[in-house]
């Protein structure tokens, strides 16, 4: 097992905050695990691969990350970190990690959304989504309420604790406006503004309806190459996912660029199911084999959703969509915190 170490240096208004661990960008060898510390501080990781070797760095640093190399697909390994300064012990973390599935291997994953406003709504939401021992988890955007407010990173980032053994991705929404910390924080392959990742039989996109879209910009053209490519490895399933949502029922509808630009590539290269967030609450729809979820009910106050034609489910609630991914397809449930079920549908495999 090998770890190579990124060094990032934060802004000073990071001083004084403490945030937990957690894992990001996951492949079947490889991994990401980041932490924070209040103070300037040593880091220091364990896998427990067999060698059980410490790996350190002797640079004081308040954003702690490894990218940890060599390991198995579809393995779980018990990992600790740990940050000193001299002989003090300023935190101490760890977890479970697991790499991506191999191919034919099945998973659960959730999903939800503007997770800003409420801290404590957050905590419940992610609690429920740890209980269901979900390997893998994504934000649909608006994670706090301004990109620049340090404390509300922190609440962020105490409610994702809990998630310390799930992979965590996101896509960045309105209220990351330019991203700056965002980008600071998580690790994400490719640009990490927008990019794509396999884990196991299932493509992901996530996408960045912040920044040009169109049929001209780079990021379409980026798009358009990925589902090429993708679908020379046949996926039982493409899932993209991005914070505006090209259909909706709440106060914000529909969102005409994304339906101008984005969904006539939904329908011609075949993505299966498509994530959003923005309208806070829970709708599902489905259009010309697409099937379309609104998760934005993780923290933010609810909006009220108006039934009409096309739309199959909605809640008005806090919530989040588990997802059980099978050989056979897709079973997907709409849960609050309480667990009580709002929605649940099964998508057939190809």
């Amino acid at each position: 097992m090998k770890a190579r170490r990124f060094l990032v240096t934060l802004i000073s208004m990071i001083a004084g905050l403490s945030f937990g661990v957690y894992l990001s960008d996951a492949t079947g060898e490889q991994i990401t695990i980041t932490w924070f510390t209040e103070e300037p501080s040593d880091s220091y990781l364990i896998v427990y691969d067999g060698s059980n070797e410490w790996i350190h760095s002797e640079t004081e640093v308040t954003l702690h990350r490894f990218r940890v190399s060599g390991l198995r697909p579809g393995t779980s390994y018990a990992y600790s970190v740990k940050s000193m300064r001299g002989d003090k012990l300023v935190y101490r973390g760890g977890g479970v990690l697991t790499t991506s599935p191999q191919r034919n291997s099945p998973f659960r994953f959730a999903a939800y959304g503007d997770s800003r406003s409420d801290p404590e709504v957050h905590k419940a939401v992610t609690a429920a989504i740890a209980a269901e021992n979900a390997s893998l988890v994504i934000n649909t955007g608006d994670l706090v309420s301004s990109d620049d407010d340090m404390e509300g990173w922190k609440d962020f980032m105490k409610a994702v604790e809990s998630l310390s053994n799930s992979v965590y991705y996101s896509t960045i929404g309105n209220h990351e406006s330019d991203a700056v910390n965002y980008l600071r924080f998580f690790a994400y392959p490719g640009n990490e503004r927008y990019y794509s990742f396999w884990y196991g039989d299932i493509f992901f996109v996530c996408l960045n309806t912040n920044e040009s879209f169109d049929k001209y910009s780079q990021q379409y053209i980026w798009f358009l190459t990925e589902l090429e490519k993708a679908a020379v490895l046949n996926p039982a399933f493409t899932i993209v996912f991005f914070h505006h949502p090209p259909y909706s029922f709440g106060p914000h509808g529909d969102h005409f660029y994304v339906k101008e630009y984005l969904v006539p590539v939904f329908e011609s290269y075949g993505v299966d199911i498509v994530l959003n967030g923005h309208d806070h609450g829970y709708q599902r729809m489905e259009k010309n084999g697409v099937n379309y979820i609104i998760t934005a009910g993780g923290g933010a106050p609810l909006y009220e959703i108006l039934p009409g034609p096309g739309l199959k489910a909605y809640g008005q609630s806090h919530h989040y969509v588990l997802f059980e991914y099978t050989l056979d397809g897709i079973s997907i449930q709409a849960k609050s915190p309480q667990g009580e079920i709002i929605d649940s549908i099964f998508i057939r495999k190809h």
